[in-house]
């Protein structure tokens, strides 16, 4: 059995903020405005609920069942069978939306850098990198995070600033025309991104200050809000009507950066900085799918699976759509729903029931009263 391995509460919220916020700044803008229109910078907002929601879920199941992942506690909350059947779920769907987020890593490198490049050579790439830092250990990931995510940040948040000259304000009108009815459908996608912050209750186990885990949960989603929200603002700003018809519309804001006609082309500088941020979660969702995976069958070690599973994973990224178009119709019409009822409604029937059963332990038993005696 390997030595346990233990990561601070601050490197444990670096690597779940990429989760919600890298990837999503590509499809999900696009996704929003069709739904949304001018309103499309709300629905995060919205959609941040379900993270907090599942933040709280898993920080709840956490106290009750220290020292454990969600695949390992959930036998002991609904018996054995239902508890192999809910990890089975949530592992397969691990599987499932890393390879859709490798596949969109594939296909916007392709599309927008290396245009001869097969994607197969692209997904490879990046999942063997991610297999080498999986298997180095959870340490190395968190310190990965630390270094690279303050630098995607700063990077993004320099981007936005250098966008505001070519930002319309008058984009943002009319304001709720048609009520918050719109809003709510826009969140409909962007809800499975929060949704993903499940991911903590992999990462809880190995954090040595388990006492601010909840803080720093409830702050990630937060800034994950906050950065989505600033992303969609931004690209409406600048985009206005366009959004909806966008592939990539962040992405295409980005490029009509230009100043004295010096300044202008920092295309490489965006990909190197979503890049990054992919890499970070796509190593994430590796990582948890190989530990899951172990202890659902119960192995002492995660790290002889690790390569058995990058090859399903390249497998699955072409697996899980024929091509960009109807990957993003994907996301448009399931994957919000589809994380959701995995990620957030699983965590919160187990944690229903197990404080019925727990309360059930406590209450004591009501004590018989003597009848009256006759007279």
């Amino acid at each position: 059995m390997q030595e346990k391995q233990y990561i601070t509460a601050a490197q444990m919220g670096m690597m779940i903020f990429p989760v919600m916020v890298a990837t999503a700044d590509l499809l999900v803008p696009a996704t929003t405005a069709r739904q949304a229109q001018q309103d499309m910078w709300m629905s995060p907002m919205v959609a941040s609920l379900v993270g907090f929601l599942t933040v709280y879920l898993v920080f709840q199941l956490h106290k009750l069942f220290p020292d454990e992942s969600i695949i390992q506690f959930s036998g002991k909350i609904v018996g054995t069978f239902l508890g192999k059947l809910c990890g089975l779920l949530i592992l397969f769907d691990f599987l499932y939306c890393n390879g859709n987020i490798i596949r969109q890593y594939g296909e916007f490198i392709v599309g927008s850098f290396l245009l001869e490049t097969p994607v197969l050579v692209v997904v490879s790439s990046i999942v063997f990198l991610c297999a080498i830092t999986v298997r180095a250990g959870v340490e190395v990931l968190a310190r990965t995070a630390q270094v690279f995510v303050p630098i995607v940040v700063v990077l993004y948040a320099a981007l936005l600033l250098l966008m505001i000259p070519f930002m319309k304000i008058d984009n943002l009108f009319p304001m709720l025309e048609h009520g918050v009815i719109p809003v709510l459908r826009g969140a409909y996608t962007p809800q499975g991104w929060f949704s993903e912050v499940i991911l903590f209750s992999f990462v809880l186990p190995f954090s040595a200050n388990e006492e601010k885990g909840m803080r720093t949960g409830m702050v990630t989603v937060g800034m994950g809000m906050l950065a989505l929200t600033s992303i969609n603002l931004s690209t409406l700003l600048v985009l206005g009507e366009e959004v909806p018809y966008m592939t990539y519309p962040f992405y295409s804001a980005i490029q009509m950066i230009s100043y004295a006609d010096f300044f202008e082309n920092i295309d490489s500088i965006v990909i190197a900085t979503w890049v990054t941020g992919a890499f970070i979660k796509i190593s994430i969702f590796y990582f948890a799918l190989a530990l899951g995976t172990a202890q659902w069958l119960r192995l002492e070690d995660y790290r002889p699976i690790v390569l058995p599973l990058g090859l399903l994973l390249v497998v699955f990224s072409f697996w899980v759509a024929p091509n960009l178009s109807q990957l993003a119709t994907n996301i448009q019409t399931i994957i919000g729903i589809q994380m959701t009822g995995y990620f957030t409604l699983i965590p919160l029937c187990l944690w229903i029931i197990a404080h019925l059963r727990k309360k059930k332990r406590i209450d004591p038993p009501k004590t018989m009263t003597s009848p009256p005696a006759k007279e």
